[in-house]
């Protein structure tokens, strides 16, 4: 499953205020816990966002809203990326340190960065392997790459070109106000291309050692994000489901963008099956929710994806071999008695 920075949603619900929207109706609307976006390194997942997206261009009827989130985006929106590119010696380096990196920030994200024979190419793709991402998320990236550029570097910075695969819309003012230049629509690729000088010149109070150090934090989480089993990333993909019903097996792989058949094969390759995963996690995920005074089994039951609380009861007997509501009476006595000693 796809997933993004709650920060990058978090730039999404300011440039909501900032508009005049309250965007936590927008949040539950797309299925998204409004709670956490002040944890800045949890991830969302893309269809989520997407929604999201979705919801908030048509709650504002701006078709530049994209532009507008750009504004709100801080170095910590690209998490420990953002810190490194701050830190970086040349903004030619702090877009090499983005390119690399961008999947941190989305796991849908492919940025290329390259020399050509005017300067540099910075092309971004997208790709949430389920429902397209909209428009205006390219225009938010493209637009906040910029901006942080010159936030950056304290000064503004003229791209020699700017591309979106896009239409236009019917007033282009506001792209071309951000990016100082005509903006075209309707290219094969969304891309700025930069004068070498302006990528090459240096940094006002760069520090490329602690940027160095920033990159050995940035590869640590890469490897903890994408070397993670296969079945855990299938759990990620539950999770979200959850709350729908029971999970099937075909939406669960397209979900993660492959075949049944694929998604079976793999999980085998760890010695495991769809439903131990689905099992375990519902297990795992019972003890928490269990543990919490506001709700009840029959709420439970619903959010693990059972039926009915019945339902949930058979699963959690062949799990513990008690009810769930004795399990949480025992519960709540053994946090009394330890209270009282």
């Amino acid at each position: 499953m796809h997933t993004a920075l709650s920060a990058w949603v978090l730039a999404i619900t300011r440039a909501l205020e900032e508009a005049g929207v309250d965007p936590r109706p927008l949040l539950d609307g797309a299925g998204m816990d409004s709670t956490r976006l002040g944890d800045l390194s949890f991830r969302y997942s893309q269809e989520h966002v997407t929604s999201l997206w979705i919801a908030a261009v048509a709650a504002t009827a701006d078709e530049t809203f994209g532009l507008k989130v750009a504004r709100q985006v801080r170095p910590s929106t690209f998490h420990v990326v953002g810190y490194a590119m701050s830190c970086s010696a040349t903004l030619k380096n702090a877009a090499e340190r983005f390119a690399r990196s961008a999947r941190l920030v989305s796991d849908s994200a492919t940025v290329e960065f390259e020399p050509v024979e005017t300067g540099y190419l910075l092309t971004v793709d997208l790709n949430s392997r389920g429902r397209p991402p909209i428009y205006q998320t390219i225009d938010g990236i493209l637009g906040s790459f910029l901006l942080l550029c010159e936030w950056i570097q304290t000064t503004p910075i003229v791209p020699l070109r700017v591309t979106f695969r896009h239409a236009a819309v019917p007033d282009t003012t506001v792209y071309n106000d951000l990016f100082h230049v005509p903006v075209e629509f309707d290219q094969p690729q969304d891309s700025i291309l930069f004068a070498a000088a302006d990528l090459e010149r240096p940094v006002p109070s760069a520090n490329e050692d602690l940027a160095l150090m920033l990159n050995e934090m940035t590869s640590r989480y890469l490897a903890l994000r994408f070397g993670a089993p296969f079945s855990r990333r299938v759990r990620e993909a539950l999770v979200s489901q959850l709350p729908n019903g029971e999970p099937g097996k075909a939406e669960t792989a397209r979900v993660m963008g492959m075949t049944g058949r694929t998604l079976l094969r793999r999980l085998a390759d760890e010695n495991t099956s769809f439903q131990e995963v689905l099992d375990r996690l519902r297990e795992e995920l019972a003890y928490d929710y269990l543990r919490r005074d506001d709700l009840n089994v029959q709420n439970i039951a619903y959010m693990l994806g059972f039926s009915g609380s019945s339902t949930f009861s058979r699963a959690f007997m062949r799990w513990t071999g008690l009810r769930p509501s004795d399990w949480r009476e025992h519960q709540t006595r053994q946090r009394f008695e330890a209270a009282t000693v």
